[in-house]
């Protein structure tokens, strides 16, 4: 299934798209008949990726990660579906699905063939595959739900607290209240209590229970989950699933909100320094919060604008003579943002680097070489490496940086040496750093 949207993007970007000044009033015709969207349909994939940068590239990143999560998520509830079905229901659902991708495939490409310019287009059609994936997987949902005595797995995420008590499954809009026995549900409260560090901290869960959307839940619950059993809860991994952002988990009605309520506790193991004056943020408006600590050699800077919720997580990069050049601007920076998206830049002021061929990285005793796939980007004040391919970091890079100590790279002048200038970035305190990154967001995002 993941070669399917993996072929419909590739469609996307393979196609030229043209259109022609006198098809314009007939498409704008065509957009003004059409009837109104629903006013939840405004929260969607594509204004999310932009609400968190404008950048072409960041968008098409970010709408790339929220597909591959539809497709993972779809995936799941498909093979659970066949798993149940056989003989001739299991062959009908198989077809239904085949159809589905199908009319997927040709609805969305024609989205290509009425906008541009070709960037733009790229984006709606790539919505509209996200949009379409998200009905489908909701359908399916819903269709289990109807089914009294049809009771699965649910992987996503809980929290709970003061008149909290919500689950959000992953990739999924909807927002449940958790029902169910006394001594589960107690069990479930419980267990958060223990393994959560800080006030409404997100953990992971996987349920045994029976979605009923039926059932009348609290204010923005689209219904409730009844809970028969507890398989697993605990902190949040890199390579857990991601969840839709249009329906905070973590965001209370007004009539469920206590009367006084206070912002999260940073985790106890942060280390509180005096606001650094030497890596400024650069905003158009004034934040809202601004939180700084450090974490060993790790600077951890978040930010609050509106409703956009960033960390930065820098540290100095060590140059040969094992002096640190934090003050020339040689600076690794991790970048967080909710749904743990990262980002990973490598600054090189003042150098002029071509090609990421000529950068190579190693964690501890572990070769990367060279990151194919990564950007080099070069302006007046030197050279930067973009690292933002998704399932790399997640599944590669991520796990050894946590859990290495230190990350060597050496720049080459030519892609065929095999020496060049050495430089190194310690990667102690990037766990706890990684930790408070992901509280901070995940307390205004999920």
């Amino acid at each position: 299934m993941t070669a399917t949207l993996t072929k419909e993007r590739e469609a996307m970007n393979s196609m030229r798209v043209t259109i022609s000044a006198k098809c314009l009033p007939v498409l704008a015709l065509l957009v003004c008949l059409l009837p109104a969207a629903p006013a939840r349909a405004a929260s969607n994939a594509l204004q999310q990726c932009i609400a968190l940068s404008t950048d072409p590239n960041d968008i098409h990143n970010c709408m790339d990660n929220y597909l591959d999560v539809m497709d993972d998520n779809i995936a799941d509830i498909t093979a659970f579906i066949e798993r149940e079905l056989q003989g001739k229901s299991q062959e009908v659902f198989q077809r239904s699905q085949q159809a589905f991708y199908d009319y997927r495939r040709q609805n969305c490409l024609w989205y290509l063939e009425f906008s541009s310019p070709r960037d733009k287009a790229e984006q709606i059609a790539k919505n509209c595959l996200a949009n379409m994936s998200q009905q489908r997987l909701t359908e399916l949902q819903s269709l289990i739900a109807s089914e009294k005595n049809s009771q699965y797995l649910q992987r996503g995420f809980y929290i709970y607290g003061p008149n909290r008590n919500s689950f959000k499954a992953c990739g999924s809009d909807q927002r449940l209240w958790v029902e169910g026995a006394a001594d589960v549900v107690g069990q479930l409260q419980q267990d958060y209590l223990q393994v959560a560090t800080t006030d409404l901290q997100i953990m992971h869960v996987v349920l045994d229970g029976q979605l009923d959307l039926t059932v009348a839940a609290p204010e923005d619950h689209a219904g409730v989950i009844n809970v028969t059993k507890v398989l697993e809860l605990r902190v949040p991994q890199e390579a857990d699933c991601s969840l839709s952002g249009s329906q905070p988990l973590a965001e209370v009605p007004e009539t469920l909100k206590p009367k006084s309520e206070s912002a999260t506790t940073p985790p106890a193991e942060v280390v509180a320094r005096p606001e650094a004056t030497d890596v400024p943020i650069e905003l158009d408006d004034d934040p809202e919060q601004v939180l700084r600590a450090y974490f060993g050699d790790w600077l951890a800077e978040c930010i609050q604008l509106k409703s956009q919720y960033k960390c930065d997580l820098k540290v100095a990069v060590v140059g040969d003579d094992g002096k640190a050049n934090a003050e020339d601007g040689l600076m690794l920076t991790l970048t967080r943002r909710k749904n743990k998206q990262s980002r990973v830049t490598l600054e090189f002021p003042g150098q002029e680097i071509d090609s990421p061929a000529k950068i190579r990285w190693k964690v501890d005793g572990y070769n990367f070489g060279d990151i194919v796939g990564s950007d080099i980007r070069v302006d007046e004040s030197g050279a930067r490496q973009i690292i933002s391919e998704r399932k790399f970091l997640r599944d590669d890079l991520l796990p050894l940086l946590i859990q290495g100590q230190k990350l060597s790279v050496i720049v080459v002048e030519d892609v065929n040496d095999t020496k060049g200038d050495k430089y190194s970035v310690t990667l102690v305190g990037l766990t706890k750093a990684l930790r408070f990154a992901d509280d901070f967001v995940s307390s205004g995002s999920l």
